[in-house]
């Protein structure tokens, strides 16, 4: 069997998709060079309509099997090197699953300088190891039936006590590097072994911030249980923890279970003259190697398996945040609130042009409230601006209530002001981007620009600033970089070309995550554009630098050119299917232009048969939703949502009752949510439905308006517990919720209890922890 046949047959088991779609894939994304959106959008037929998710699952899972092959040859070509080879350990090596046996069979091999063992061996003493490990005589014995042996053994061995110590370093690397012991020891360890974690003796030097540790300075759970997507964020904390030298983190598992293991394999029944020392060398076998290695193999795969919930919770809702409601060309302000230095303020036109920028002193110390309602009087007058977006940071909501208060035309309700998250803004603000953008404007100004752009078009801005700064995600400094990066970048690359991308007015950031096109070829297009005044239709990209026919292929479909040369550029059918659309349209007698506005036209097409067959039912259907809806942007349009007016700080809060709010954030445990004051609440997961909701991710999402009902409140650490249950469980009466607290899903453990009560299981915000480390 070749290695793509191998290939495809373990994407296959991995995936659960029948081998023939995982080569149709495979072939277009590897062999065709061709992007998971383009594959997703424009060969259904050959994909049989599968989603990016299952696209992606199969190249992940090709890319993995190339991994451990990889690896594997690396192995067979090192040893072979080494002339240590054998017939038995190659085929060994061959018929190992993962990686991680194929570093078992590896690990007596690679060390960078000769164990002891291996010292051992090239004197000579091998055979001595074994009569040990069979022979019933006693040490004594040996020495006397062996000993004249050794006196011409080179190396250290000069006498029978040093020849004995050798072969007993032999055995012991023996007993730990034996592939099959420690195979059986994986599986016992998954089982029964138990993750602990304890304060280290001088936490309090090595860490300022070590009480945030607290809820895991005596917690235990087992590794199995740890290995459960759901409880990802507790193995995160701990190593967090365990990083900053608060934590002790270890493995434990019955030490009696690892040496009765390898008394099994290695002692038999006639070996009692040297099982002392046999025991003694099983010991050192396991406490020094074997158990070491799982320890550090237990951590790593429940870092592993954390990394990955971390990184799909934040990919989840990275997508809800770029595919939020977007408010589309109208002229905005843009405020970053500020006190001593003021409020920054920025008008962007409909096109989210920069216009101009001032700042006004509405706050203390100044306190100008009448001349800064005036300048925005005056702001909005003259550039028709329709809406005020205003940063939802410090005095952020301040800031909206003096302009709800004082300005005209909020006033009235001509003009809606509204908070919108500034998570990255102060991140765009300092990059390269933005430098090139506006290279003479200070940082907070070309912060407001991006608070205006981003209330516009939530995707064109965000697009602009590393996913990592956008503060949806949690632990994204502690899980794999690498995979975080390839993870978040896909999430944005299949929102840009979900919803499509204006060539004409695009960004470069924007137009880098266009299917084929990437950050060279977008200044690219950006320098044609701003030379020739802009694309008249699709093909004319071609004369881009550098842009050839295969990229055309894979972007043309993903860039839109409204009121161009050709009708079909403003959808999102592709220009491989121009021709076939142009002869339907002839032997009907009409045209490409009219086919598009005209209802009657399209019914036409849509009962013709012979034209579905002719493309295919995905192409079919995906062409007949493009002409009945050109634009086909997803996103929903922005409505304007008010926080409750009478609280602005958490001592505003009453407990019982209910006020509307933005979701903000999701994870395993719950969703934090935005009531209009600067401390989002938690709404744990048990809180979150009157019936029983396992996972926050599937009732909830980034953006999504909820009534919630405080439940309970801690002034001291800034938190809010929140419920949206309507039924008698979630609701608190004045008098009792101070002291009471919400129930918790079965899952949260005892040890996660925060520590104002640690004597109740349901506290309101066990879990909210794990989102402030």
């Amino acid at each position: 069997m070749s290695l793509e046949q191998s290939a495809v047959i373990f994407a296959a088991q991995e995936t659960n998709i029948n081998a023939r779609s995982v080569l149709s894939v495979l072939n277009l994304l590897i062999t065709e060079q061709s992007t998971v959106p383009f594959v997703a959008r424009y060969r259904k037929e050959v994909t049989g309509g599968m989603d990016e998710v299952q696209i992606r699952a199969i190249h992940e899972s090709y890319e993995n099997y190339i991994e451990r092959e990889k690896r594997r040859e690396y192995i067979l070509e090192a040893i072979k090197k080494m002339e240590l080879l054998t017939p038995d350990l190659e085929k060994k090596i061959k018929a190992a699953d993962t990686i991680n046996q194929l570093e078992d069979l590896y690990a007596p091999f690679k060390a960078k300088k000769k164990s002891k063992g291996m010292l051992a061996i090239e004197a000579g003493l091998q055979p001595l190891a074994d009569i040990i490990l069979v022979t019933s005589k006693t040490k004594q014995q040996l020495k006397v039936e062996y000993g004249d042996k050794f006196n011409k053994l080179e190396l250290k061995f000069t006498t029978f006590e040093e020849a004995y110590a050798g072969a007993f370093d032999i055995i012991i690397e023996m007993m730990a590097h034996d592939p099959e012991t420690k195979e059986i020891l994986r599986k016992d360890y998954w089982s029964d072994a138990v993750v602990k974690s304890t304060k280290r003796d001088k936490a309090e030097t090595e860490d300022k911030d070590w009480m945030k540790y607290k809820d895991y300075f005596e917690f235990s759970q087992r590794a199995i249980e740890l290995k459960d997507p759901k409880a990802g964020h507790r193995f995160l904390a701990m190593r967090r923890g365990m990083t900053s030298k608060t934590l002790k983190v270890e493995i434990d598992f019955p030490e009696v279970g690892g040496l009765g293991l390898l008394k099994k394999r290695f002692f038999s029944n006639g070996n009692l003259g040297c099982f002392s020392d046999l025991e003694l060398a099983a010991k050192k076998a396991y406490l020094n190697y074997i158990h070491p290695s799982l320890d550090l193999e237990i951590k790593s795969e429940l870092k592993k398996v954390s990394d990955e919930t971390a990184i799909s919770v934040f990919g989840i809702n990275l997508k809800s945040l770029l595919l939020q409601p977007y408010l589309g060309p109208k002229s905005v302000i843009g405020v970053d609130p500020g006190v001593r230095t003021g409020c920054k303020i920025v008008i962007v036109d409909n096109t989210g042009k920069f216009l101009a920028d001032c700042v006004i002193y509405p706050h203390e110390p100044r306190m100008q409230v009448k001349e800064s309602a005036a300048i925005l009087d005056a702001i909005i007058e003259q550039f028709k601006v329709e809406h005020i977006a205003i940063g939802s940071g410090t005095y952020g909501r301040e800031t909206l209530t003096f302009i709800q208060q004082n300005v005209k035309k909020v006033k009235d309700g001509s003009v809606n002001a509204t908070l919108i998250s500034e998570a990255g803004a102060s991140v765009y603000s300092a990059s390269d981007i933005a430098r090139a953008e506006f290279p003479d404007k200070d940082p907070t100004v070309r912060g407001s620009i991006s608070i205006a752009r981003r209330f516009q078009d939530p995707l064109a801005e965000l697009v602009k600033i590393d996913p990592k700064s956008i503060g949806v995600g949690q632990y994204q400094h502690d899980v794999n970089q690498a995979r975080l990066k390839k993870s978040l970048e896909g999430v944005v690359e299949s929102c840009v070309n979900f919803v499509g991308v204006d060539l004409n007015t695009a960004s470069a950031p924007l137009l880098a995550y266009v299917s084929g096109i990437g950050p060279t070829l977008a200044q690219n297009v950006i320098k044609y554009r701003e030379q020739n005044g802009g694309f008249k239709n699709r093909t004319e990209i071609l004369k881009v630098p550098r842009f050839s026919a295969k990229i055309f292929e894979q972007a043309a479909g993903f860039l839109r050119i409204y009121n161009g040369e050709e009708p079909l550029d403003g959808t999102f059918i592709h220009p491989e299917r121009y021709e076939v659309l142009t002869n339907w349209a002839r032997k009907n007698s009409t045209q490409l232009k009219d086919l598009i506005s005209n209802k009657d036209l399209i019914m036409k097409l849509e009962k013709d048969h012979d034209f579905k067959a002719e493309v295919g039912e995905f192409t079919f259907n995906d062409i007949v939703k493009s002409l009945k809806a050109p634009s086909q942007d997803p996103r929903t349009e922005f409505k304007s949502f008010e926080y409750r007016k009478d609280i602005s700080k958490i001592r505003d809060l009453k407990i019982g009752e209910w006020y509307p709010g933005l979701v903000t954030n999701i994870t395993q445990f719950g969703a934090f949510v935005d009531i209009g004051i600067k401390e989002n609440g938690l709404l744990h997961v048990s809180q979150i439905s009157d019936t029983f909701v396992e996972n926050a991710m599937t009732a909830l999402k980034v953006g999504q308006e909820i009534k919630v009902q405080v439940l309970e409140i801690d002034y001291d650490r800034g938190r809010i517990s929140l419920t949206a249950k309507k039924g008698e469980q979630g609701i608190r009466s004045n008098a009792g919720a101070s002291s009471g607290t919400p129930r918790h899903n079965q899952s949260t453990p005892k040890q996660n209890i925060a520590p104002k009560a640690p004597e109740l299981k349901n506290n309101a915000f066990a879990g909210l922890k794990n989102l402030k480390l």
